[in-house]
């Protein structure tokens, strides 16, 4: 997870993605409860050769959805090629015809307001689901936390990708206000009707 650097650098991965070529598709990344529920039943059935595939597959689909469900927008696995979002979003270097063209935070006074924070190249990306609902657009996302022991608390860093604004290692409940406050003003989030 990116973490801030001691040193001042420049935004890793921007001028790149602002390059031809690359494409951004959405993945249907929900993971429920009945899911982990069903793994955890093969698990429980599988001979002891499978055990372990099944044990990691578990596991990996259920840090999904707590990463989803705490909010946070990190690059959870990527394969050659390409970087997927726990919202969904994935990043691809080459264009393929129908995947629509990478739309990446240029504005450099943007960037430059986020000088000597560690970034991954899917954080300079828009469109971005919100999360933990999985539905709609947000500018503001919740990239990464950590433990200190010094608090016994989580502590989290939040940007918008926006206006710039960033808040590192802030409790729980201010970053997802960071988060609801951004998307009001500075980009609205538009959520899918319900039909019905």
């Amino acid at each position: 997870m990116p973490r801030r650097s001691e040193e001042s650098s420049a935004p890793a991965g921007a001028p790149d993605l602002q390059e031809d070529g690359y494409t951004v598709t959405y993945d249907y990344v929900v993971v429920t409860t009945e899911y982990l529920r069903e793994m955890k039943v093969k698990l429980e059935a599988a001979p002891d050769k499978a055990k372990y595939a099944i044990y990691r597959a578990r596991l990996f689909y259920g840090n999904l959805r707590r990463w989803q469900k705490q909010g946070l927008h990190i690059l959870y696995t990527s394969e050659p090629g390409s970087q997927h979002c726990t919202c969904g979003l994935v990043l691809h270097e080459n264009t393929t015809s129908g995947q629509e063209m990478a739309r990446v935070v240029t504005k450099e006074n943007v960037q430059r307001k986020w000088d000597g924070l560690k970034l991954e190249p899917i954080h300079y990306v828009r469109g971005h689901v919100g999360l933990p609902s999985l539905k709609g657009r947000t500018v503001a996302l919740i990239i990464s936390v950590i433990y200190k022991d010094a608090i016994d608390d989580y502590l989290w860093t939040v940007i918008c990708q926006q206006c710039g604004e960033y808040q590192d290692e802030v409790k729980n409940v201010d970053a997802k206000s960071f988060v609801k406050t951004h998307n009001k003003i500075c980009g609205p989030v538009t959520l899918e009707k319900k039909v019905g």
